[in-house]
């Protein structure tokens, strides 16, 4: 009997060995793998993802809910994060690590915590910039000048969420009015909307836009790619995105879970995110931001994503109404 307890405590050990850390990521698969490979290597954790974007996965999750397959969402915006844990999906955990973290990217009862975020900005080719002989922009009520005419790209907010980020932001600053008519003033300088939300930094990095509007990880790494790309944030304010993570309720792997959660937003974590050349802006200012620019000289406007997510209709139809015919 005892030897019969002893090898099954060896295959209880055994199977606990070769438990994987089940993440299902909403990270775009190739800086996923770069951040969690960092994670795997210096904790020595093994892990198995999935990848599903936003909508899948929480409508998976839910599926899921009575016998959870995955033990982390890793990824999507805060707002998918808010709704899950109103759904009662997520677990809360309240790490130590978010001391130095500004509060709002954190959930202030520990259901997820935001482990980068990505600022809008203004992408400029500073060759067609010299070119033009057009000076560089500082606010946003200078993307009116006329030297920027049918230079400047924007993704469509009806099939991008970076362009209605932008639409959100700018009612934080000049009210909903305010937005469309800034956007209207702004559309003889409009080259194209593109279908994509990262289709502006290209066209920028070729030269075929002088400018483009966006969340700003391609346009550092076409500069750091040699590109002549420079990167503006005016000095209103920009918004900003924040993806995050959460621990799933009816995790089997709470432990391993929790210590992704520690690594993510701790500062050794946070300098991988820049280190692995992510081009994803840390949360932390404690770290060393590389090319990027330091956060704390970026002046955040906060959107409640709830409020963006219950008016989108309404406003996307305004903007196609109002500011798409406009010339």
């Amino acid at each position: 009997m005892k030897k019969c307890v002893f090898f099954l405590s060896l295959l209880l050990i055994a199977l606990i060995g070769f438990s994987e850390l089940v993440i299902y990521s909403s990270v775009d698969e190739a800086n996923a793998r770069k951040i969690l490979n960092a994670f795997s290597a210096e904790t020595g954790i093994k892990l198995n993802f999935v990848f599903l974007s936003s909508g899948p996965a929480m409508a998976r999750i839910e599926a899921e809910k009575n016998n959870p397959q995955a033990d982390v969402w890793f990824g999507a915006p805060m707002e998918n994060h808010i709704l899950a844990k109103e759904k009662g999906l997520t677990m809360a955990y309240k790490s130590l690590h978010v001391y130095g973290i500004s509060p709002e990217f954190y959930d202030v009862d520990g259901f997820f915590h935001a482990f980068y975020m990505n600022p809008l900005g203004i992408g400029i080719n500073t060759q067609v910039l010299a070119q033009l002989k057009a000076p560089m922009p500082k606010t946003w009520e200078d993307l009116f000048h006329v030297a920027y005419r049918k230079m400047i790209q924007y993704p469509n907010p009806q099939a991008s969420g970076t362009a209605y980020s932008m639409m959100t932001g700018l009612i934080m600053l000049y009210g909903e009015d305010g937005m469309i008519e800034f956007l209207k003033k702004m559309a003889p300088n409009v080259q194209t909307y593109t279908q994509s939300g990262t289709g502006p930094s290209k066209a920028v990095g070729t030269g075929q836009a002088l400018m483009g509007l966006q969340f700003t990880p391609a346009f550092f790494q076409f500069k750091e790619q040699g590109y002549p790309v420079e990167i503006i944030f005016p000095e209103e304010g920009v918004p900003y995105e924040c993806a995050c993570a959460s621990i799933l309720k009816g995790a089997k792997n709470i432990g391993e879970a929790q210590k992704l959660i520690d690594w993510l937003i701790s500062k050794n974590g946070q300098q991988q995110i820049v280190e692995q050349k992510t081009y994803f802006y840390p949360i932390r200012n404690d770290v060393d931001f590389g090319s990027l620019q330091p956060l704390s000289t970026i002046k955040l406007i906060t959107v409640d994503g709830i409020w963006a997510a219950q008016e989108k209709v309404r406003l996307l139809e305004r903007w196609v109404k109002e500011v798409l015919p406009v010339q």
